[in-house]
């Protein structure tokens, strides 16, 4: 007997695999916190260091000198026998004058032959290197070179005057014209138009530095009768003058004496101070006695005017904010249960059914004073209303004084929590702050980086 063979199919139920599902959630995850992280802004962190910054007044000074340009007598070729910057006395012998340049070809022969340094002419030379030796610091080594080419210079100014003084005493025939300085003083071979000015005549286009030239006055050429020949500068009092802003100006306005920092100068100088106006300009009129030698050469330096220097923390300038918070009197102010301290207040709110409640609240405290404590309008509800310590006097909250705190949000504990700072300075990118304040920060706290970005009690992962 033949058998019917059915053959009965079942639908396969699909197995699940677990593990794609935890992959494709995850997966899922981590694409939503992209997203999030994309959309939102970063919050940076500055940890607080230790700083300084001055409010020195720095600008580029004119220098103004008593100087006077000292004209030939007679044509002819000049020979110098007084180096630049170097003083000379009264009926000293400048130069000297010959129509031929016969008296400057024997000098250069004489030189040639090996011309000897008599003892006085050594003696200059020990007298620079001893004053060299005192001014000279490991640290400026460059100097070793400049004072080498003036060492050089120095000598053949005292070798080209030892054989004049001997073609003189030997009788050698050549006609030449000998000029003494009128008056004792530094002597130094440029002009610039700039030797007339005074103080009170000084603009603003005087210190156009483009179209200021400066003219050598040792040319070897010959020089013709009433030609500037030197120039003497006869007093060792000198002026300093600095354009002023009108704040640097106003900062100024009511000192007499300034402390300087100039060019290779280590220590600081001090000189008188006036304040000098022409039109809207202002201008610091700085008055040394000394040091004038440095720069006879020199007609603008850059200095210094030393003003004070704060120390403090310092921030990020976009770390400061602004907050309104309340002024309240020290008599609300209660200690609590288990405190001596008065850090709470007493505050009756009412609820939405009507029932009156008399809370014990320790709000955030900024700052304090002797008669005011500065709190946090945050801690209280709009109708919340403040009861004196002792006293059935009241404050509204809504009443309350409120004043402008300036500060920043230290993220120490993970929260955003204002910190008022006492500005000391500041400048583009940085603000000093008083270190040491109560309720202030401390070194090494850790500060949002750009207030703009949080509000406080934000939490700071």
């Amino acid at each position: 007997m033949s058998r019917n063979n059915k053959i009965v199919r079942f639908h396969a139920i699909p197995t699940i695999n677990i593990g794609i599902i935890v992959f494709s959630l995850i997966f899922i995850f981590i694409v939503v916190q992209i997203v999030r992280s994309m959309n939102q802004d970063h919050v940076s962190v500055y940890e607080v260091q230790n700083s300084y910054m001055d409010s020195n007044i720095t600008g580029m000074a004119m220098i103004l000198r008593n100087e006077t340009l000292v004209n030939t007598e007679q044509a002819g070729y000049v020979n110098y026998y007084i180096r630049n910057g170097e003083r000379v006395g009264k009926n000293a012998t400048v130069y000297t004058l010959d129509s031929t340049g016969t008296l400057n070809d024997l000098i250069a022969e004489a030189s040639a032959n090996g011309a000897q340094l008599n003892s006085a002419g050594y003696e200059q030379i020990r007298s620079s290197i001893a004053s060299f030796q005192n001014y000279f610091s490991n640290t400026n080594f460059s100097d070793v070179y400049d004072f080498k080419y003036d060492l050089e210079s120095q000598v053949l100014d005292i070798a080209n005057t030892q054989v004049l003084e001997e073609l003189t005493s030997a009788g050698s025939g050549v006609s030449f014209h000998q000029v003494n300085s009128s008056e004792s003083g530094v002597v130094t071979y440029y002009q610039d138009g700039y030797e007339a000015l005074t103080p009170e005549s000084v603009t603003k286009s005087d210190f156009d530095i483009e179209k200021y030239s400066k003219k050598s006055l040792k040319t070897g050429e010959i020089l013709q009768n009433g030609t500037p020949v030197y120039k003497l500068i006869t007093s060792e009092y000198w002026n300093l003058i600095l354009p002023l802003s009108d704040e640097d100006a106003s900062r100024l306005a009511e000192d007499t004496r300034v402390t300087l920092h100039l060019p290779n100068i280590s220590r600081e100088i001090y000189g008188d101070l006036e304040i000098l106006q022409n039109g809207s300009e202002h201008y610091a009129k700085i008055t040394l006695d000394k040091l004038m030698v440095n720069y006879c050469d020199e007609r603008f330096i850059t200095i210094e005017i030393v003003m004070d220097k704060d120390e403090g923390l310092a921030i990020p300038n976009t770390a400061i904010l602004e907050k309104q918070v309340i002024r309240l009197p020290r008599e609300y102010m209660v200690a609590g249960a288990n405190s001596n301290s008065a850090a709470y207040v007493n505050v009756r709110t009412l609820d939405e059914e009507g029932n009156l409640s008399v809370d014990l609240v320790e709000p955030d405290i900024y700052d304090s004073d002797e008669e005011s404590v500065y709190i946090n309008p945050g801690n209280f509800a709009e109708n919340a209303v403040l009861i004196k310590n002792n006293s059935d006097e009241t404050l509204p909250i809504s009443q309350a004084a409120r004043v402008t705190m300036t500060g920043v949000y230290n993220i120490n504990r993970g929260v955003a929590t204002f910190e008022k700072v006492t500005i000391l300075n500041s400048d583009e990118e940085f603000t000093i702050v008083q270190d040491g304040d109560d309720y202030s920060l401390a070194l090494y706290d850790r500060i949002v980086l750009d207030a703009s970005l949080v509000e406080e009690g934000t939490m700071i992962q």
